[in-house]
């Protein structure tokens, strides 16, 4: 796909363990951002949202906007530290897998490594 330039939207950085997230889901809407939108062929506009936490200083963006990306190029990093992302999808364009879906329903959290099959590509928006 084709990202466009990401915005940065500043905020405190608190904690995004899954204990603290029950607690307090404003956590995703506060703590520092960066939100990429990425125009694909295959799942059409997805936005790519980045989340820095505690000890995460800064998000590192490493593409250059505009310019054509493959799937598993690196796009960027979270400086000293992990922390959480979110990648939404436009409605109908993607099934995700069951395990997710299942997991999901019961507020539990599953680590994604590179390369897991998390979902399949539909063909195009929901009517």
């Amino acid at each position: 796909g084709v990202p466009v330039a990401s915005r940065l939207i500043n905020g405190p950085l608190y904690s995004v363990n899954p204990i603290a997230l029950r607690q307090n889901i404003h956590i995703l809407t506060s703590n520092k951002r960066c939100l990429t939108q990425l125009e694909t062929e295959s799942f059409g506009t997805v936005l790519l949202l980045e989340i820095g936490a505690t000890c995460v200083g800064s998000i590192q963006q490493n593409y250059s906007p505009g310019e054509s990306i493959s799937k598993g190029d690196e796009k960027g990093y979270f400086r000293f530290g992990g922390s959480s992302t979110m990648v939404l999808f436009e409605p109908g364009r993607i099934q995700f897998d069951a395990d997710l879906i299942e997991n999901s329903h019961q507020h539990r959290e599953l680590y994604a490594r590179m390369g897991d099959h998390m979902g399949t590509c539909v063909s195009g928006p929901a009517e």
